[in-house]
């Protein structure tokens, strides 16, 4: 070729050589000619390299086409392997229920067309080729928000690595936001778990076969309160209605990858349940105050009100579910008992100080319960130790009286004037007032003492409920039917 090409040249100038006015004409096309001969002299020096050989050799082939099923038989399945790498966690929020991820999707399966003898192509045995080039499965992420999950391969991200003996490797980021449920019943001691669903479109199980792989984690997995616990995968066939074909149900052949984190409580632990349980004791202490302090009922209205207050953060920072959570009942709880605390404290301050002719028992049994055996089992002053005390007391007024104006008694005489003056000293209306004093402070502390019994087992209840954590967060992508 070479020489010909040459002597067409020595043709050429031979015949021009005589017509001088075709100077110029010459000259243009004897340049365009030397062009086409250095050109092919450069193909001709540099050869396609063993990658574009492969290219041609597996993509131009006459019966090959990027729309036909990637087998020899077409009774075969195509099987897809998907492996979900997550590398960030960028948003999660409870309430609308939505994550936001960053990851990196691999599927890999075998097109049984591709393939070739590396030895007649320089040992090369994998090639890079682009997405829309040859067959892809067709895929979608069911619980997904954005419209481009509607097919998650695309040739304008991610590429294709083709080995030799036809096992295709197709590697494409993604940024997606999906639904997931938040079960909100062991909050804040809460595990959730994620699930991301990949369905084949317009594929029967038997032509696709979806199957999942657990990758490993690229990053660590933390947002606010949440961090990453595990990534687990799962394989089902589901039945659906199949429109297109006016089938009744078809076999559809899912994967599902489920990413699984674990809030972190300790700043709900030091922002709502310590200072919720730290009110309702408060609430239990106006039982201490005695009942003459004006303080009682003002404090017990100041912790309803601080309970009122945790309540509402609680709403604020939930979804809204027909699911009640362990700690939203634990706070109910605690508010009902400290609202309970107000009227009993008012009780008790009507029976210290109101009609005290009502107190008077009239049967001997419910005056020794209430003014003498109950004082002694709650470490409050009995009624005759109050009478007795009383006594003294005026026994001693009255002999530093005596002293002051000379009498001048011994003082071993100073408990026979108090025995003589009882029935002077103390009248009616007095003894009344030490009897409804007496059983206002029994009450107060039988009152205490059911709250905190309450309270108590309040506490031991929610420990208890919380600690079934463990066994009872079941994973969501187990229990799949029930969400579809």
């Amino acid at each position: 070729m070479k020489y010909f090409l040459r002597y067409l040249l020595l043709v050429v100038v031979t015949i021009l050589a005589f017509n001088k006015a075709s100077c110029k004409v010459f000259k243009s096309r004897i340049t365009s000619l030397s062009h086409f001969v250095t050109f092919r002299c450069t193909e001709a020096r540099y050869p396609l390299s063993n990658e574009a050989r492969i290219r041609d050799y597996l993509l131009n082939q006459a019966n090959f086409s990027a729309r036909e099923r990637p087998v020899l038989d077409s009774d075969e399945s195509v099987h897809v392997e998907i492996m979900l790498q997550f590398y960030a966690m960028l948003d999660l929020n409870e309430r609308d229920q939505v994550i936001t991820t960053a990851s990196w999707l691999n599927l890999r399966w075998t097109d049984e067309r591709l393939s070739w003898n590396s030895s007649e192509f320089g040992g090369e045995d994998v090639v890079v080729i682009f997405i829309d080039e040859i067959w892809t499965p067709k895929l979608f992420i069911s619980n997904a928000l954005d419209i481009d999950s509607l097919n998650i391969i695309s040739p304008e991200r991610g590429s294709i690595l083709l080995t030799s003996d036809g096992s295709v490797s197709l590697g494409t980021p993604l940024v997606l936001s999906t639904q997931c449920p938040i079960l909100i019943y062991y909050f804040p001691f809460d595990t959730q778990v994620c699930p991301f669903f990949f369905f084949p479109q317009n594929q029967h199980s038997e032509k696709l076969i979806l199957t999942t792989k657990t990758s490993p984690v690229l990053a660590s997995l933390e947002i606010a309160d949440w961090k990453f616990s595990n990534l687990t995968s799962h394989n089902y066939t589901i039945m659906k209605p199949d429109f297109a074909n006016h089938l009744p149900l078809v076999n559809i052949k899912i994967a599902a990858v489920c990413l699984i984190l674990e809030r972190n409580p300790e700043n709900y632990i030091l922002t709502l349940m310590l200072p919720s349980t730290l009110l309702c004791i408060m609430a239990f202490a106006t039982f201490i105050a005695p009942p003459d302090s004006g303080e009682r009922i003002s404090l017990g209205v100041s912790m309803v009100l601080g309970l009122t207050v945790f309540q509402l953060l609680v709403a604020d920072i939930l979804p809204s579910t027909n699911e009640r959570p362990i700690l939203s009942s634990y706070l109910i709880s605690t508010f009902v008992l400290a609202c309970l605390a107000v009227p009993a404290s008012l009780l008790n301050i009507n029976i210290a100080y109101g009609d005290r002719s009502i107190l008077v028992f009239k049967y001997t049994f419910s005056r020794k319960l209430f003014l003498e055996y109950l004082p002694r089992m709650t470490v409050v002053p009995s009624y005759s130790e109050r009478i007795r005390t009383l006594m003294e007391e005026t026994a001693q007024t009255e002999l530093r009286s005596s002293s002051i104006n000379g009498i001048g008694p011994k003082l071993d005489s100073a408990k026979q004037i108090s025995l003589e003056s009882e029935g002077k000293h103390i009248s009616k209306a007095e003894k009344a007032k030490i009897q409804a004093r007496t059983v206002a402070l029994v009450m107060d502390r039988l009152v205490s003492l059911v709250f905190i019994t309450v309270f108590a087992v309040l506490v031991i209840k929610t420990l208890i409920d919380f600690s079934g954590n463990s066994g009872a967060q079941s994973d969501i992508c187990q229990s799949f039917d029930k969400m579809m």
